[in-house]
């Protein structure tokens, strides 16, 4: 797999905004992929061991990783979703149920600690 890093910042919606703006303009600060959120908060000790451990375990359904990390399927479900809209895993559907896979779209994050001003 190749190494594909994403930062996280944290930084209000109208500085996230501006940032767009200059992106579209091709006048983009940061390679790479930046993705913001409101609060470190989103950002659980829960839903980081989803993103640590996608990687290693593979799962073959989002059922299969709650039981891997022996969590209720309905809260890994939850934050599953949440963490493909934040665009950190992809959910590819197979078969003739439609299974969702959860599957890491990152090798590793950046953290950005700096104050969004």
């Amino acid at each position: 797999m190749k190494v594909r890093r994403a930062r996280i910042a944290v930084e209000p919606l109208a500085k996230t905004q501006e940032r767009w703006k200059k992106a579209l303009k091709g006048k983009a600060a940061s390679r790479g992929e930046v993705i913001t959120v409101a609060s470190w908060d989103v950002l659980s000790s829960a839903r980081l061991e989803i993103l640590a451990r996608i990687p290693t375990l593979k799962p073959g359904s989002i059922l299969a990783l709650s039981r891997s990390l022996k969590r209720d399927f309905k809260n890994v479900y939850a934050d599953v979703i949440f963490l493909a809209g934040l665009g950190l895993i992809e959910l590819r559907e197979e078969g003739k149920r439609r299974t969702l896979i959860p599957i890491a779209r990152f090798t590793g994050i950046e953290v950005d600690l700096r104050r969004a001003s």
